[in-house]
């Protein structure tokens, strides 16, 4: 089960996992408010701190095994306003320490590591329709994952979440085809071939050796979007990716809860059709509950479990 970082209830997260494990989930991935937890380069806001150790803590004691996220969509003000990950000095310079200081704060009560949350999708968020600048980005997020695993490694599996998507070209255009090509590359070639050879290879620019890249990871999770398309998707990633046992995440659609039923249905039975040919070693969907903003969720804002959440636990 997935918390993203800005769906965290600070005022309930001891009970909500209290609730999660009652119905019988038994890992959780909770996203950190990088923002929160450091208001300014290198210092530490020490409410998030007990927030999130207590909460490693909380799970502990059930039962619970809890993951920490440590990027997402958003990354602090004062990291953005210097370049973020558009600038390489200044990323490769904070995005290690922020990694070191959580695996110092946290890496007692943390049972995993997601060091990157689809990636791809910050790369998209900052320069879509800039191919070089894009570029640029995703190959310091290349070295960034290596750079995590370098501290994470050796403690509690290091696991990826990366989006899974059949990419299909716009329309009957060599220009769409081209588009095509080059975002599959990057959606699939560049991290999970990446991660089981060592070489970043960014379309447009020449293929790069990245030391301790290759089989830096624990685990190989996946995202899937399409519930219709997750057998062919996980089976592709596992082709692809190094030879590690799989963890697949299940992002929740918009609609009625009828509907979201229904397609977690497909999804569980997808998964028990093809967890033993991947290695499939935990199925989980986000997010776990609703929010104001987000109404997605298998369990209600009152914390009352959905038609979707008893078909997922049952």
């Amino acid at each position: 089960m997935v918390i993203p970082a800005a769906q965290v209830d600070r005022t309930r997260l001891s009970e909500d996992l209290s609730l999660l494990r009652e119905l019988g989930i038994g890992q959780v991935r909770i996203g950190l408010d990088w923002a929160w937890m450091q208001p300014t380069a290198g210092t530490w806001n020490g409410d998030a701190l007990e927030l999130y150790a207590g909460a490693g803590r909380d799970a502990a004691s059930i039962g619970l095994d809890m993951q920490f996220t440590l990027l997402e969509r958003d990354v602090p003000r004062w990291f953005d306003n210097e370049g973020g990950f558009g600038d390489s000095r200044w990323a490769l310079h904070w995005w290690p320490r922020w990694v070191e200081g959580c695996a110092e704060r946290l890496g007692e009560v943390a049972g995993g590591w997601v060091p990157m949350d689809h990636p791809l999708a910050l790369a998209n968020r900052m320069f879509r329709d800039d191919p070089r600048r894009h570029g640029d980005v995703l190959d310091v997020l290349v070295s960034g994952w290596r750079d995590a695993w370098r501290i994470l490694r050796g403690g509690p599996p290091v696991v990826t979440a990366f989006g899974l998507e059949v990419v299909r070209p716009a329309d009957q255009t060599i220009q769409a085809a081209e588009a095509a090509r080059r975002q599959d590359q990057i959606r699939w070639g560049l991290w999970l071939e990446g991660l089981r050879d060592g070489v970043a290879r960014i379309p447009g620019r020449a293929d790069r050796e990245v030391p301790d890249l290759d089989g830096a990871c624990d685990v190989v999770g996946v995202v899937i979007r399409h519930e219709q398309e997750t057998m062919g998707l996980v089976h592709r990633a596992a082709e692809q990716a190094p030879e590690r046992p799989m963890a697949m995440t299940y992002l929740l659609p918009a609609g009625t809860d009828a509907d979201r039923e229904t397609a977690v249905e497909r999804y569980v039975r997808a998964a028990d059709d093809i967890a033993d040919e991947v290695g499939l070693a935990t199925v989980a969907v986000s997010p776990a509950f609703d929010t104001d903003d987000s109404p997605n969720g298998i369990i209600t804002r009152d914390r009352d479990p959905k038609d979707s959440a008893r078909m997922f636990v049952a």
